[in-house]
């Protein structure tokens, strides 16, 4: 499957420190705060300007987030000091409050809040496998990184985030593409039981083969039904596999977007192979390409979809064998080196195979970064594990998710690149009409936006074809609204 994405970053000047005005919380926030420490044990819950709340705001991707002042950060351990937050809030109809996993959202509100409550899981992290049930068992917190390197002694791994340096939980919660999707489907259909702490502060365990409706609801809908504390995921057997970075130069863009165009179709003959395609703008160093690669298997690929991309000759050439974690653990140590303000954006096309110009026009209308993706290989694997929020279906034709990854320094210039990457996807839509036409398909055709690299904004729930079903699933379990009224993330 082409796991493609384009990570945008438009790098601005040396600036000033932006600094924010906080509110003061509400006194009925500050009293859930203190009312939370009572039922946790010492050191559970932490204010400004102590040391384990300054290193908790830190604790997140975008440099924007780090701005942002809860007013108090409780830090649970297990599942039953989950609940009993839980409990406090859903007593406190006026207390908003957020759950952060591994920070790696840059959507502000979403893992972060201002004067609320913040529920860092960062404790709760890592995973350990049942070889009797085939089974991992997967803490929400922390980053694939330590998922995959606990996993790896037993020789299987999940299907998970691409860069090592991923959150887990959001991934899991809002679909997850993989390097393994092509066989597997996305890292939500993988799931077959959440430890879920519901709105009532109660803890129960979903179960997908009990409850199959509700768990197509849980795999791609963010975090509305409750406050998963760890997942039951299928593990896989992985050995040593091939993969890796390689950087171009500006001369070879087309050549690679042609190979692009020509992988979608071709990886349905080796659904082992994958790439992220990555172009570059950046505003003070020019342009250029950074490719992932991915083969399982030891040996590096000289036919099949990868050899076109593989033949362009590379600036800097990093690929290699070695395991699957160090695999993700290089491809995220890369990611890791812009350290910015941070956007995401994302919009769904089809894929046409008579206009292989499309991936040039689109990144010529604003010099950034295009992910294309096929998810058609993974609906296949998704619709026989059950579904998923997002509705893949194997007749699905081949779509490309475009993610608009936006890095800048000065937060004087937020509301700039946020309204750039608006103005972008307002373009992609008024192309959508001509492209369905190139492609052969109706206006109507089913384009759900992709949840893990969607804005803030952007009405991803709304774009889903069992809209109205999980939203009644949705209430029926959160009847007061918690959080679908008061918790960050993405809503019905």
């Amino acid at each position: 499957m082409a796991l493609r994405n384009a990570l945008l970053l438009a790098a601005a000047a040396l600036c000033q420190r932006h600094l924010l005005v906080h509110a003061a919380p509400s006194e009925s926030t500050v009293q859930a705060c203190h009312a939370i420490a009572d039922q946790l044990p010492e050191g559970r819950v932490a204010y400004p300007l102590q040391l384990p709340y300054i290193a908790e705001t830190q604790r997140y991707w975008s440099l924007a987030l780090r701005e942002l002042r809860p007013a108090c950060i409780v830090s649970p351990q297990d599942t039953e000091q989950v609940a009993a937050a839980v409990r406090v809030l859903a007593n406190r109809a006026d207390v908003p409050f957020t759950v952060k996993s591994g920070g790696h959202d840059p959507n502000p509100g979403h893992s972060s809040i201002d004067d609320g409550v913040l529920i860092a899981m960062h404790e709760m992290v890592g995973a350990t496998y049942d070889a009797e049930t085939g089974h991992a068992y997967v803490k929400p917190a922390g980053e694939w990184n330590d998922v995959l390197g606990d996993l790896e002694p037993s020789g299987v791994t999940v299907v998970g985030g691409r860069l090592g340096v991923v959150g887990v939980g959001g991934l899991l919660l809002q679909g997850g593409l993989s390097f393994l999707s092509a066989q597997y489907g996305l890292a939500a259909d993988s799931i077959v039981g959440w430890e879920t702490v519901m709105a009532n502060g109660s803890i129960v365990n979903i179960d997908a083969k009990a409850q199959p409706e509700l768990a197509v609801a849980m795999k791609g809908s963010g975090s509305q039904f409750g406050i998963v504390t760890q997942f039951t995921i299928e593990a896989h057997p992985i050995g040593q596999v091939w993969g890796g970075a390689r950087l171009y130069d500006p001369s070879k863009k087309g050549a690679l977007f042609a190979a692009l165009h020509n992988f979608v179709p071709a990886n349905a003959d080796d659904p082992k192979s994958a790439v992220i395609f990555t172009d570059l703008a950046i505003t003070l160093n020019g342009t250029g390409n950074i490719m992932f690669y991915f083969s399982e298997g030891p040996d590096k690929p000289t036919s099949g979809p990868l050899k076109e991309f593989l033949d362009i000759p590379p600036l800097l050439d990093l690929t290699k064998t070695q395991s699957y974690a160090q695999l993700l653990k290089a491809n995220g140590d890369l990611s890791s080196l812009s350290v910015a303000r941070t956007s995401f954006r994302t919009f769904t096309i089809p894929y046409i195979p008579t206009n292989p110009g499309l991936y040039a026009e689109i990144s010529a209308k604003w010099r950034d970064i295009s992910s294309a993706r096929s998810p058609s290989l993974a609906g296949q694997q998704s619709e026989a594990r059950g579904g998923n929020a997002m509705g893949l279906r194997a007749s699905d034709p081949d779509r490309l998710v475009l993610e608009l990854q936006c890095g800048w320094l000065n937060g004087r210039d937020d509301a700039t690149l946020y309204a750039l990457s608006r103005d972008m996807t307002d373009w992609l839509q008024s192309r959508m009409p001509a492209w369905l036409a190139q492609a052969g398909l109706p206006g109507d055709a089913y384009m759900p936006l992709f949840m893990n690299d969607a804005a803030g904004d952007q009405n991803v729930t709304g774009s889903y074809r069992g809209y109205a079903r999980f939203k009644e699933l949705q209430e029926g379990m959160d009847p007061l609204g918690l959080f679908a009224t008061r918790a960050g993330g993405y809503k019905y």
